[in-house]
């Protein structure tokens, strides 16, 4: 296409003093115009990228709850390392994901579930995902988390999450099941990687290799001086340096295992799942005369140690007779709190049920327990 001359155009006599200002910028208009046919087309303006926000309601039909709840927070509430509120009072530590970011990570609440706070961002988790079989431990004083990942540039790794900088840090690579423990300082954190057992000193970020005690399960007591061991059907208990004290045989023969083990925050109690005989049951057994034991059929999940002593809780749910927004019903979800000195349970509503879009969470532990209850 050629461009158009102005002094030969048909268009050349209108342009005299007479004509208005405004008719000339709309003829510069159209030529601006007629040259932009020309060639390649102009590149279309750039985008205005807006960040994608989520809904203060969440999408989930479930959320429509929120109406009968105008207590519960629209936006997600982020845990604050050496918050006094918050740390006023034992809480869940526990792993889910909020319905719009679709990433697992992990939050921590009251003991009825309430205030629940995001402790991980879900940024932070770029190019690695925790290992959500192998279990978190929080240090004695909140500050770090003990965590196995899955990471792009290392492989499966042991790391930290500093709840006070925000930041992860590298303690080791390795794969197998973790099993950190933490010294009561909150200084070391020992843990399995690749068949050997180490020491990592978090202030110097030093590891060092430990004598190895092998275990399926390994759990430094209340007293800081002493492991015990998880030996599938039997436990052993050792010294800090890994030497036997002492060999205790429950009984069970080999077809038996003991899943899911679990030392009560007392060092009272273990508490597991029986597997490979039969249908599983959940047994208590008494650490001062292991012969004490308390045996129950599972109905529903496993249970937890609770912030109390001599107290166990599982988790529960029953259709609700209110209905929702849209007309449905929903669950109603409880704790089932078991006292293993007189048998008796009690009901404790679980509150923000499904908020965020928040169907489903994973318990791991309970922790900032400041005295025997």
């Amino acid at each position: 296409m050629s461009l158009i001359s102005v002094k030969k155009s048909p268009i050349t006599p209108l342009l005299t003093k007479s004509f208005s200002r405004r008719a000339v910028i709309m003829l510069l208009s159209v030529a601006t115009l007629l040259l932009a046919g020309c060639g390649e087309e102009p590149n279309p303006p750039a985008k205005q990228v807006v960040e994608e926000q989520p809904s203060r309601f969440s999408k989930d039909k479930l959320a429509y709850r929120h109406t009968y709840h105008p207590e519960w927070p629209k936006e997600v509430r982020n845990e604050v390392y050496g918050d006094k509120e918050t740390f006023s009072t034992p809480r869940i530590l526990f792993k889910t994901n909020i319905e719009w970011t679709g990433q697992t990570t992990l939050f921590s609440a009251r003991m009825d579930l309430s205030d629940r706070r995001r402790i991980i961002p879900e940024t932070a988790f770029e190019d690695k995902w925790m290992v959500g079989l192998h279990k978190p431990v929080r240090s004695p004083d909140n500050r770090y988390i003990a965590l196995s990942m899955d990471t792009t540039e290392h492989g499966f790794t042991r790391e930290l999450w500093d709840t006070k900088t925000q930041q992860f840090i590298f303690m080791s690579k390795g794969h197998g099941y973790a099993h950190f423990n933490w010294t009561k300082d909150s200084e070391n954190v020992i843990f399995y990687a690749s068949g050997k057992h180490y020491n990592y000193h978090v202030p110097t970020k030093t590891l060092t290799e430990r004598p190895i005690i092998y275990s399926n399960g390994l759990f430094l007591l209340p007293d800081g001086k002493t492991f015990l061991a998880d030996k599938k059907n039997k436990y052993w208990l050792h010294d800090f340096n890994g030497d036997v004290i002492e060999k205790v045989d429950l009984g069970f023969n080999n077809h038996f295992t003991m899943k899911y083990l679990e030392v009560s925050p007392f060092g009272d109690y273990i508490y597991f799942l029986s597997e490979g005989l039969g249908a599983a049951q959940n047994y208590w057994i008494n650490l001062s005369d292991p012969n004490k034991r308390i045996i129950s059929p599972r109905k529903a999940d496993t249970y937890f140690f609770s912030d109390k002593k001599n107290k166990v809780l599982t988790k529960s749910k029953r259709k609700s007779t209110e209905l929702l927004g849209n007309g449905w019903a929903f669950n109603n979800y409880y704790f089932i709190e078991l006292d293993l000195v007189t048998r008796q349970t009690k009901e404790i509503p679980i509150k923000e049920s499904n908020i965020w879009g928040m169907t489903g969470i994973f318990i791991y532990d309970v922790f900032n327990i400041k005295d025997e209850q």
